[in-house]
């Protein structure tokens, strides 16, 4: 039997080498990877996501252009009171100005790199709020987004977000993946993994109807629940059509490996968007 191959391989897109002067294609492929794992590493630990990036060389300068995308565990108009502000002392983790300092560490290790003598990073910032999800769709999961369950599903609020960006098509599969890595390596009890297996299915099937993408699959394999025997677990949700035979749709694969306390995990996201000149009803 043959080896299953990447959706993308086989299918036309579009390649971010420009054809530098001293910057071959294997060249510049690699300090493309490099670059954007680093940048990936800035938003570890936070609610900032990397949407999209992008290098351009000239003679003397890298110019090199970021989306990210910064989800909210807070309304927008959340009213604080003077006691939460007093015991307030100490800065969140997932703030912009932590981001802002790793990135401007994180420019010097990149001129050192690339061996350019000046590096201009742009940096475009999406901010989403609870308030920008629909609110049939909050009625829904608030379940998990009461203020008593804050610590036990302290992604409730964010993920949301992030799940209704992907289904309208304003975010990357890599967004997903990393949501789910970074969810599935910190739930080490078995409930917690099946809440938020529930979660994830309760959060995509209410946002359905909004969609403007063709279709979402999900699949997660491995030993991320505790079972007898050493045995793996497969769990997969799709929302819509996944032409994987059709050369001609338009599908973004994603692939991630991970660890939790009972094993490795296999994560594959894949998302088919609408062709340009398609109607869809």
């Amino acid at each position: 039997m043959a080896q299953k191959a990447n959706p993308i391989t086989l299918r036309p897109h579009n390649t971010f080498y420009q054809g530098y002067t001293h910057w071959n294609e294997p060249r510049f492929y690699y300090m493309l990877s490099r670059v954007r794992h680093l940048i990936e590493s800035c938003c570890l630990d936070t609610t900032h996501y990397l949407r999209n990036i992008q290098i351009n060389k000239h003679a003397v300068a890298t110019i090199i252009t970021v989306d990210l995308i910064h989800t909210h565990t807070r309304s927008k108009r959340r009213i604080k009171s003077r006691r939460y502000k007093e015991n307030k002392l100490r800065i969140k983790k997932n703030s912009w100005t932590l981001i802002a300092s790793r990135l401007q560490a994180a420019t010097k290790l990149i001129q050192i790199f690339t061996g350019t003598k000046k590096i201009i990073l742009q940096v475009n910032r999406l901010k989403t709020y609870t308030r920008s999800v629909p609110k049939s769709v909050r009625r829904e999961i608030a379940y998990y987004t009461k203020s008593f369950h804050n610590s036990k599903y302290d992604y409730a609020r964010y993920g949301i977000q992030l799940m209704s960006l992907i289904l309208k098509n304003k975010a990357d599969t890599s967004c997903l993946c990393r949501f789910i890595e970074q969810n599935v390596c910190s739930r080490q009890k078995r409930k917690r993994h099946y809440e938020f297996l529930r979660y994830l299915k309760q959060g995509l099937q209410s946002l359905q109807k909004y969609k403007k993408i063709n279709g979402l699959k999900i699949q997660i394999k491995g030993r991320f629940t505790h079972k007898a025997k050493g045995r793996s677990r497969t769990w997969k949700y799709q929302i819509g059509q996944m032409p994987l035979s059709r050369l001609d749709s338009i599908i973004n694969a994603e692939y991630k490996q991970t660890q939790t306390g009972y094993g490795s995990v296999g994560l594959k996201a894949w998302t088919s968007k609408n062709l340009p000149n398609a109607i869809t009803t």
